[in-house]
């Protein structure tokens, strides 16, 4: 616990010093949106190098392969409804910025949270573990107040952020491996943000919020599904 806390901090101190540095020097907070993000990313890396914990993060193959069929549901729960909406494809010269940007979302995201915690909790429980990892990840998302957002959307923000890492966390349990969540966190990412104008958006539709709260709520319910199904293996294999 004192670990994930130290964790946490130095992820909110991150955010706290972009917010004074783009205040004191009057520069945009979006254009400090990839330093910040490439921070978080080398504070990953630096964990997880120096705990010797790639593979125990997931940063392996999964232990399956056939397992890969699991994020079916996610796929199409994540980016399924997004797609319908005929997201449009931003400018050919911010196309490879916004690939950059997500990819690292991606990755300090997974790593920190379905790597780093996730691991850090297991030996409590898979269920705990799962569900603790995903509470921390929603209350980072608490940090969208401090750049301005509506309290309601981040409220939602906060919800669904909650509700899918239950999701991905399981996703990452059952599949023994963290690689594909990167992935798909930074293609789900990509796809949003070409279809709501990108990072730079400001007000978005009431639909949207709403509709990422009930996607994640069937995002948590598919990963009760597949740890209620690890219990049961692991019961199994005891016997």
């Amino acid at each position: 616990m004192i670990f994930s806390v130290i964790v946490m901090l130095i992820l909110e101190a991150f955010v706290l010093a972009g917010l004074f540095f783009s205040r004191v020097t009057g520069v945009p907070l979006v254009s400090l949106d990839l330093p910040m993000l490439m921070l978080n990313a080398v504070l990953a890396i630096v964990i997880l190098s120096a705990l010797r914990g790639w593979r125990e993060a997931g940063f392996n193959a999964p232990s399956q392969w056939k397992k890969m069929s699991l994020f079916l549901v996610p796929l199409a729960l994540l980016i399924g409804p997004t797609l319908f909406f005929q997201p449009q494809l931003p400018e050919p010269a911010k196309i490879v910025v916004l690939i950059i940007v997500t990819l690292l979302i991606g990755f300090q995201e997974e790593a920190i949270f379905r790597g780093i915690l996730l691991s850090a909790f297991r030996p409590q429980g898979v269920m705990k573990a799962v569900l603790i990892s995903a509470a921390l990840f929603g209350i980072i998302h608490i940090n969208s107040l401090f750049v301005g957002r509506d309290p309601i959307f981040v409220l939602s923000q906060i919800i669904a952020s909650f509700l899918g890492a239950i999701g991905l966390g399981a996703l990452r349990i059952r599949t023994n491996t963290v690689v594909p969540l990167v992935l798909l966190h930074a293609f789900n990412d990509f796809v949003q943000f070409s279809a709501t104008g990108g990072m730079e958006a400001g007000d978005v539709a009431l639909y949207i919020p709403v509709l990422k709260v009930v996607i994640s709520g069937l995002m948590a319910l598919y990963g009760f599904y597949l740890l209620r199904g690890y219990k049961e293996e692991t019961t199994s294999a005891a016997e």
